[in-house]
């Protein structure tokens, strides 16, 4: 853990966040990402999480990562995901 400017919070990594590295689409700004890391901002008081940060970098490659609450986040399915489950085996 390290401590960010907050004085009250530690902040962690969830290393095992059902989205990193995954593909997903944030609705509230239209845009689509891979998330690279996710944060939990914990108080040092209750030791009890404050918030949670996903950091995403875009998919359109225009360089301007951003950030989200991972709970608003929807996964993005591949478009050959249905084509290549229906195949069945002769």
């Amino acid at each position: 853990m390290s401590t960010t400017g907050e004085a009250n919070v530690w902040v962690t990594e969830d290393t095992g966040h059902r989205f990193l590295g995954q593909d997903v689409e944030h609705p509230a700004s239209g845009r689509r990402g891979t998330v690279g890391a996710v944060l939990i901002y914990v108080s040092r008081l209750t030791s009890r999480p404050v918030r949670k940060v996903a950091h995403m970098r875009p998919l359109d490659h225009s360089g301007r990562e951003w950030t989200a609450d991972p709970d608003t986040l929807q996964i993005l399915q591949p478009i050959a995901y249905s084509a290549q489950t229906s195949r069945t085996k002769g």
